[in-house]
């Protein structure tokens, strides 16, 4: 028998062989059905010693050498709602032990496969010299592996359906949380806090406060840019940053430098110790808890030394403030207390921390004291309820890095 014949005879017996494995695995459960015939006719392919099919099995291991990267890093947290890129990253955290072992397993298969076609690459190119026994393991090593890894995927199919229907869960409810008023936000500054000349005169002094630190100063929340033009006026660097995107429309046409994002975000973006100065006027009220620790936080990363944050908000220490204004905004979420804000910055260790109250309501609104003599108890009661209900409605904080 000549050494061509011993060859096919040779195959011919492997190819029995695993008709047998397969048969035996198939009724077993452990792979699919159509697996025999997907490899009788690799085999075939081998036998029949065709040269013209070598280049596209070659370009076809290259192509999967490209392809075996696999790495949660290219999963995309990329949303359609806002917010939801943070839900998707936080659900891929949650869940990223079991993704990794998904891909290990992925890794494992696509190595595997790699590796019988490179057998069957050298199989078709040295028939006559090829070692079958050798091929036969690589074979039973990667069936072994696909009915694994179909097992696997089964659950993890089911698994990788319910978080994500999870996650559209979550982003609806996102979506219904989030504000869309069909006024816009000029025309409610404007009814609520008042002309942009008269914010500018109200504003003029904070705005000093930036002087002796000096720029670049980030405006977070900068609305129709009075600030920012108040800081141009005392030739201070500065630029804003805006989630309404016709107010930085409206402030851009007025020559201001506003950019339209997340404040957080894009001072979460500055080189550490590169800011002379951080602004938000009337914004962390608007704020989750989290997100207003991290400001701080942010910023103690961000200020150069010397460098000053100025924070105004709602005075939770005056009732006023909840009859009249706190809740005259819908965004608003929560008051944040001055005694807070303080321990905040000194336990992110900025040097100089100071207060400044602003916005006394109308002496007309609050109670006067008696006139006669022998009333000083009275009119001592009198003051501590004028401090409790007709105290201050904003305060500033100024901290110095």
């Amino acid at each position: 028998m000549t050494a061509p014949d011993d060859a096919h005879r040779r195959a011919d017996e492997l190819i029995e062989q695993l008709r047998t494995r397969v048969q035996q695995r198939r009724d077993a459960g452990e792979y699919p059905q159509g697996l025999e015939a997907d490899l009788d006719a690799h085999f075939q392919r081998i036998v029949s010693q065709r040269p013209g099919d070598l280049e596209s099995v070659r370009a076809a291991l290259v192509y999967l050498e490209g392809t075996m990267g696999f790495d949660p890093a290219r999963i995309t947290m990329a949303s359609n709602v806002r917010g939801g890129d943070l839900v998707h990253r936080a659900i891929a955290k949650a869940v990223g032990r079991q993704t990794e072992g998904v891909l290990d397993q992925m890794r494992a298969f696509a190595e595997a496969v790699r590796d019988t076609f490179q057998a069957l690459l050298s199989a078709m190119e040295f028939p006559t010299t090829h070692e079958h026994a050798e091929l036969m393991e690589q074979v039973d090593t990667i069936v072994e592996r696909i009915a694994a890894y179909e097992r696997v995927d089964s659950g993890s199919s089911v698994e990788i359906e319910v978080l994500r229907r999870r996650i559209e869960e979550l982003e609806a409810a996102e979506a219904r949380r989030e504000f869309h008023p069909w006024f816009s936000n000029a025309r409610f500054e404007e009814e609520f806090r008042g002309t942009a000349e008269g914010l500018r005169k109200q504003y003029e002094d904070l705005a000093r406060e930036l002087v002796t630190s000096g720029g670049p100063v980030i405006d977070i929340g900068c609305g129709r840019g009075e600030f920012l033009e108040l800081l141009r006026d005392l030739d201070i660097d500065a630029f804003g940053v805006e989630l309404d995107p016709e107010l930085v429309r409206a402030t851009t046409d007025r020559g201001l430098v506003v950019e339209h994002g997340d404040g957080l975000v894009r001072l979460a973006a500055e080189t550490d110790g590169s800011l002379g100065g951080i602004v938000l006027i009337q914004v962390v009220e608007h704020l989750s808890a989290q997100q207003v620790a991290d400001l701080v936080q942010l910023a103690a990363e961000k200020l150069r030394p010397g460098g000053r944050i100025l924070i105004e908000t709602v005075n939770p220490q005056s009732l006023y403030v909840f009859a009249h204004s706190f809740y005259v905004d819908p965004t608003h979420a929560r008051p944040v207390h001055p005694a807070y804000l303080d321990f905040l910055f000194r336990e992110a260790g900025f040097e100089e921390i100071g207060m400044r109250w602003r916005g006394l309501p109308d002496p007309e609104e609050s109670l006067d004291e008696l006139p006669e003599e022998g009333k000083e108890a009275e009119n001592e009661n009198i003051r501590r309820l004028n401090r409790l209900v007709f105290g201050p409605q904003d305060y500033a904080i100024v901290a110095v890095r």
